[in-house]
């Protein structure tokens, strides 16, 4: 089954493995991660792949853009790091009290997609055990079945 955009998506079935993205979910991951301790950029990009997001899509570029698009907002603050040894300062950016409470309100917005989900993924059980019980063969669609059939 082709998805609305004449594709699979960028992830899920036949998305070559990588995960499904939550729209500007490198957010929450920023914010996380100073919510921790103040950072710069490529210090954000490994707290964010601690945070067990390495195979999550990012690249310093959109750390800078949104470390840019946070600070503008009001949910960050920034300052040169006069201790670094070589090279020019580096910005370090530590999070405002704005951004605590954006942090929260990005983790109450999660919870509920997380219950969104296992409401769906539970739906979606209980209709494939309908199906097997009743034996008509259906296995979601992988079977050769058309999306006429799913109908």
């Amino acid at each position: 089954m082709r998805g609305r955009h004449g594709g699979r998506g960028r992830g899920g079935p036949g998305g070559g493995g990588r995960p499904r993205r939550i729209q500007r979910f490198l957010e929450p991951a920023v914010l996380l991660a100073l919510h921790c301790t103040p950072s710069h950029g490529y210090g954000l990009l490994e707290d964010i792949r601690a945070l067990g997001l390495e195979s999550y899509p990012t690249d310093i570029s959109a750390i800078y853009r949104v470390l840019n698009d946070l600070e503008g907002a009001g949910m960050l603050v920034s300052s040169q790091d006069s201790a670094q040894s070589a090279g020019p300062p580096r910005r370090v950016y530590a999070l405002t009290e704005a951004g605590d409470q954006y942090l929260r309100a990005w983790v109450e917005d999660l919870q509920e997609t997380v219950a969104l989900l296992h409401r769906f993924i539970d739906a979606y059980e209980a209709h494939q055990r309908t199906h097997d019980a009743a034996g008509d063969g259906r296995s979601g669609g992988r079977d050769g079945s058309s999306a006429g059939d799913m109908q």
